[in-house]
């Protein structure tokens, strides 16, 4: 093999590469012996076609047998031994071929950007804290009575304050179930904050085995697009009449439903539980404003194709794999790419962070958190060991890890202010 490389952009490469003669004619005879195995021509029984006639009847075969076989083949050979690792597949072009001649074509390769990264150090972020108050902790407790209710059954119609247990599905104009809407075993607590006035309405004085139909009219913002500004008519099974009890908040609460010792154990538990989130929240906060700092401060382009490769990624991730028409792809690619563009731009300025400040992570640290990641979820934990038995899972967490360790060590050498996080409303998540 013959090669050169060139420079051809700020991450790319092109590889000219050729193949003698001789090993050519060798590959070609490769694929003739190949297609001679399975070949089958009037007079001859299959496998036994004269090899001569399988060049001359087959030659397009061959040569397209040959092309998809060899060149990727070639290109990947080509850029091992040009010590270049590629981002996305290579792009074969300029490809000429022919009897008597050598294989030539180009290899148009990005690779990983490798960047230096500056004015790293010192970085200055405000840090937004706040404390835990005794308010959050109760709403939390609040909500944990809420959560373990017990339901006793009535022998009434239904009244304001009662929960109804039912089922429903939509219906379209003639009355007809609509496949995929159906929903088994809701309960809806009449006069709730949240719960549509016309099915409130509907459902006042209805009795178990009853059915009823209730249209509901959803607002302009709701967030499912398909009802947003709509009506839609559901058939409504019910089920039981309820009423709702919550549970005292006492020490039984505490050793019944949650295996604690007393109320005051559980209190401690929300409050360190609350304080963890918060920790969370500080920390998240401080990646990001790291994060952004560190981008601003090493501007640089990224490879196009890298860019794209991702970009298209995501927004399969996001459309689950369903077709979607070509102007709501771009408003996707337009929607995404920023944040993208901003996540690889970050892990290329992390991993030169990591680089250039000799940060490592040991094999004996990569098995370390498969044990932990096994461990949090035991039901899990033989498919999470079976999917990091191949070398390249664990290189993948290795360099997850080791970006996590570049952030540490930039949040430790970073100018950090603490101030107070302003007030905000507890917003608590609707019950069962």
């Amino acid at each position: 093999m013959n090669l050169k490389v060139r420079s051809t952009g700020s991450w790319q490469h092109t590889l000219d590469i050729e193949i003698p003669v001789e090993e050519v004619d060798q590959r070609l005879e490769e694929v003739a012996r190949q297609l001679q195995r399975r070949a089958s021509l009037p007079g001859f029984r299959k496998g036994r076609v004269p090899l001569e006639m399988v060049r001359q009847q087959y030659a397009e075969t061959v040569e397209q047998e040959f092309l998809e076989t060899f060149v990727p083949r070639f290109a990947t050979e080509a850029i091992a031994e040009a010590k270049l690792m590629p981002v996305i597949t290579p792009l074969v072009r300029n490809l000429s071929f022919g009897p008597g001649k050598p294989l030539t074509f180009e290899a148009v390769i990005e690779v990983r950007p490798e960047v230096e990264a500056k004015d790293y150090k010192g970085i200055k972020v405000r840090r937004s804290t706040s404390a835990v108050e005794d308010t959050a902790v109760a709403a939390v407790l609040q909500q944990l009575r809420e959560d373990s209710a017990v339901f006793a059954d009535l022998a009434r119609p239904a009244e304001r304050g009662d929960v109804v247990l039912l089922d429903s599905v939509r219906v379209d104009a003639n009355g007809r179930r609509m496949s995929g809407t159906r929903a088994k075993n809701r309960r809806i607590e009449l006069g709730a904050a949240g719960v549509a006035p016309e099915l409130d309405h509907g459902l006042l004085g209805a009795e178990a085995g009853q059915e009823r139909t209730v249209e509901i009219q959803y607002p302009a913002d709701y967030p499912a697009e398909e009802l947003a500004g709509k009506s839609a008519r559901y058939l409504v099974s019910v089920r039981k009449i309820q009423e709702k009890k919550l549970r005292d908040l006492d020490d039984n609460l505490a050793k019944e439903v949650f295996g604690l010792e007393s109320l005051e154990e559980l209190r401690s538990r929300v409050r360190l539980n609350l304080e963890g989130e918060e920790r969370v929240r500080v920390r998240r906060e401080l990646d990001s404003e790291v994060s952004v700092e560190l981008i601003q401060r090493n501007p640089f382009d990224l490879p196009g194709g890298l860019m794209q490769r991702t970009l298209e990624r995501v927004i399969e991730e996001a459309v689950q794999g369903r077709t979607v028409p070509e102007d709501l792809r771009k408003q996707l690619e337009e929607r995404y790419r920023p944040g993208v563009e901003r996540s690889l731009k970050r892990e290329v300025l992390l991993d030169a962070v990591a680089r250039q400040e000799k940060l490592e992570v040991s094999d004996e640290e990569v098995a370390g958190e498969i044990q932990r990641m096994a461990q949090s979820d035991p039901r899990q934990a033989a498919r999470v060991r079976a999917r990091y038995q191949s070398a390249e899972r664990r290189e993948a967490l290795r360099d997850s890890l080791l970006e996590h360790r570049a952030l540490d060590w930039l949040i430790d050498a970073a100018e950090i202010e603490d101030v107070a996080a302003a007030a905000s409303p507890l917003i608590m998540p609707a019950g069962r």
